[in-house]
């Protein structure tokens, strides 16, 4: 068994909990922004059954292999990138997520139900979310791979004791 150092282990939790805080609130953003603004409905209900367990368990996941990988001194860099890409994205989506309301359709980017701009936020609705579970995948695979010691591009694996 492999100590740790004091300071690996501090930042090794830092980075997890920075990811798991981040996921939270991204979760409640996309579950339940539209309620904040005062347009519960359908559409919240659904998220926060279906997207918002899954990004929280992607995101779990990752936090814990990037905790693994910080321990065993690996490079995270990946991982990260694709981790502030999904709550980018993550953001977007929250945000263009339209609600039905007793006035209409409604989204943060279109609050006075506009027709074109309505139009404008279901468009962008269907990408973002795809991108942001995309990213929420892939910030998992890099982070296991850091987390089992899988060399960044340009570094011999002999190097980081893989192969």
């Amino acid at each position: 068994m492999t100590l740790v150092s004091p300071a690996a282990s501090r930042s090794a939790l830092t980075s997890c909990v920075i990811v798991i805080v981040v996921s939270i609130a991204i979760a409640v953003w996309v579950g339940f922004g539209r309620v904040i603004l005062g347009w519960p409905g359908s559409v919240g209900m659904v998220l926060s059954l279906t997207v918002v367990p899954i990004g929280l368990v992607l995101h779990g996941s990752a936090a814990l292999q990037m905790r693994n990988a910080v321990r065993r001194g690996s490079s995270i860099r990946r991982a990260v990138i694709a981790f502030v890409l999904a709550a980018s994205s993550g953001v977007l989506f929250g945000a263009t997520v339209p609600e039905i309301t007793n006035e209409g359709i409604r989204s943060l980017m279109a609050p006075t139900g506009e027709t074109w701009a309505v139009e404008m936020t279901i468009a962008l609705c269907n990408p973002l979310g795809i991108v942001y579970l995309a990213t929420s995948i892939a910030t998992v695979v890099f982070a296991r791979l850091a987390a089992r010691g899988a060399s960044e591009p340009g570094v011999d694996a002999h190097e980081v004791g893989v192969g």
